[in-house]
């Protein structure tokens, strides 16, 4: 190839020596002036042409550089033509050009493929900068804070100014719980910070992952555990009282009548009635809140929503006519089926539709409807709404922990009866309310 290129400028130079002589034996002599002329110019262009060739791969490397500094590595070229050396030089621009774009395209299949996991993980995540910007936020925090994005970290104090004075003042490897209340729903969110450094670019990355499912769950679980507890140190107390009672109530009804002043065997009697009655109750009592956890475990099958809320629609309606309820069922067209247990489900629907005829009860235009919703996702929306009283928010938190209770002749196992049953479906209940103007209780299956 070295030797291409001088033979090339060899014969360049001859050329140029050539017309130099050729011009120098010309010049001065009118007869031949067009000669001249026409030798001059040759000569010019032949300079030109021997810088130009010498320059050539010093305009290839400025090129090829520039293409790096702009990111531009589609550009191909080929100068086969201006000799051999050429050829193969743009033969490896070529090469490392080639190389550029498979690392640019596993650069882009790397960063797609961290962006979907991103995008697919139910944690959310919030990169802020020093200056405040916001340079990450995933769909998962989206849902959690019902908002589509975020330009500055500040805008976190619209959405509630606890969670905005936790993200400022949070530490890097510090990790803090918080409750907050988005568009009346409740939340539990574990929220951890750690330091990023990304191209000499300092900013903090927060994790908010909603915790709100696993401390009901295991609430849950340990109410039930109080329950086993007291249910059978209750009915082994309250079991033998009652058995005892009959039995003495018996024996003196068969016996020692005569020996017994009628005033004492009234007091007896009265005594042992109450005592039988109140052991009764207390037993009623028990075993009604062992409901709780004798929940079966559900038998699957194919229901139709449509059927399903029917036959509610049927149950309730002497209630619905006697409250002139404006009652009404909404459902999306096409195929309503879902997979659940028609008894446990059932039992739900009716505990909500009762909650919500209780809370209209005093509207003088009282409605209630339930919405069917299929998602995409395959997964079934019943949301029961009321106009009802609405629900205080420190009563919101406190709905679904079992014996709590607003009624007067309410047992306080309604809702979370329904939200066990709700969890053997792995699906959930939710309650939004505000004050004054109704209820909004969705079921997701």
């Amino acid at each position: 190839m070295l030797y291409e290129f001088r033979i090339n400028i060899i014969a360049r130079v001859v050329i140029l020596l050539g017309l130099m002589a050729a011009f120098v034996f010309s010049f001065g002599r009118d007869e031949i002036f067009l000669t001249t002329v026409f030798l001059g110019v040759l000569l010019t262009l032949a300079v030109f042409n021997i810088i130009h060739y010498v320059n050539q791969t010093n305009r290839d490397l400025a090129n090829f550089f520039a293409s790096v500094q702009y990111d531009d590595f589609t550009t191909t070229g080929s100068a086969g033509h201006k000799g051999t050396s050429f050829g193969e030089l743009h033969k490896q621009f070529n090469f490392i050009n080639k190389k550029f774009q498979e690392v640019r395209a596993e650069k882009e299949a790397n960063h797609q493929f961290l962006q979907t996991i991103i995008e697919h993980i139910d944690i959310g995540l919030l990169g802020v900068k020093d200056n405040g910007e916001i340079n990450l936020m995933n769909k998962a925090l989206q849902r959690i804070l019902h908002k589509s994005y975020l330009i500055k970290a500040d805008g976190l104090r619209q959405i509630d100014k606890g969670l905005w004075r936790l993200v400022s003042n949070l530490k890097p490897g510090e990790r803090e719980l918080i409750k907050i209340n988005i568009d009346n729903q409740l939340q539990q969110l574990s929220v951890q910070c750690i330091e990023l450094t990304l191209n000499r670019e300092h900013f903090r990355l927060f994790s908010f992952q909603n915790i709100q499912s696993e401390l009901e769950q295991q609430e849950m679980a340990a109410w039930q555990k109080l329950i086993r507890i007291l249910t059978h140190e209750i009915m082994n107390s309250v079991a033998p009282i009652a058995s005892l009672s009959s039995t003495l109530q018996d024996f003196i009804g068969a016996r020692n009548e005569d020996h017994l002043d009628p005033e004492d065997m009234d007091n007896i009697r009265n005594s042992l009635s109450v005592i039988k009655r109140r052991s009764e109750g207390l037993l009623d009592f028990t075993e009604t809140y062992r409901s709780l956890t004798r929940i079966p475990p559900p038998k699957f099958q194919l229901l139709d929503a449509h059927d399903m809320l029917n036959e509610l629609h049927t149950l309730f309606r002497p209630r619905i006519e006697e409250q002139k309820i404006d009652f009404k069922m909404y459902f999306p067209p096409g195929d309503n089926t879902f997979q659940g247990d028609p008894a446990l489900l059932e039992q739900v629907l009716i505990n909500l539709v009762k909650n919500a005829m209780d809370a209209v009860e005093e509207r003088e235009k009282s409605q209630i409807s339930i919405q069917v919703l299929k998602q995409t996702n395959g997964k079934m929306n019943i949301q029961v709404v009321d106009n009802g009283c609405g629900i205080e928010p420190e009563e919101l938190e406190q709905i679904f922990v079992p014996f709590y209770t607003t009624k007067d002749h309410g047992s306080g196992i309604g809702l979370s009866l329904s939200r066990q049953i709700m969890r053997l479906h792995k699906g959930n209940i939710e309650v939004q309310s505000v004050v004054g103007e109704g209820t909004v209780v969705k079921l997701t299956l």
